[in-house]
């Protein structure tokens, strides 16, 4: 399924079950010359805007919540290839 065009290079860091967790660069209507850096969420191919794949944006918060909760869940179960993901998701917004 196509993702709508205000995500721009989107990778996928973390999937659960249906649940997958996105970072790239999030410009609102294309309106910000290339966004701002975002994670974002989605369920498969929930939510959609007109047949459109529509990740919903995380606040920031939340984000950082959320991505030490699971990192300290991957190390915790000794899931390496989920500390890698979302390390590198980390840096991505520490750079």
């Amino acid at each position: 399924m196509d993702m709508i065009s205000y995500w721009k290079n989107p990778i996928e860091i973390y999937v659960d079950d249906g649940l997958v967790l996105i970072i790239g660069y999030y410009d609102h209507k294309n309106q910000y010359n290339g966004g701002e850096k975002e994670l974002g969420v989605h369920w498969g191919n929930y939510p959609q805007s007109r047949g459109i794949l529509s990740p919903c944006v995380i606040p920031a918060t939340t984000r950082s919540a959320i991505l030490s909760g699971l990192l300290h869940q991957a190390v915790a179960t000794g899931d390496s290839q989920k500390v890698s993901s979302i390390t590198k998701a980390i840096e991505f917004f520490n750079t």
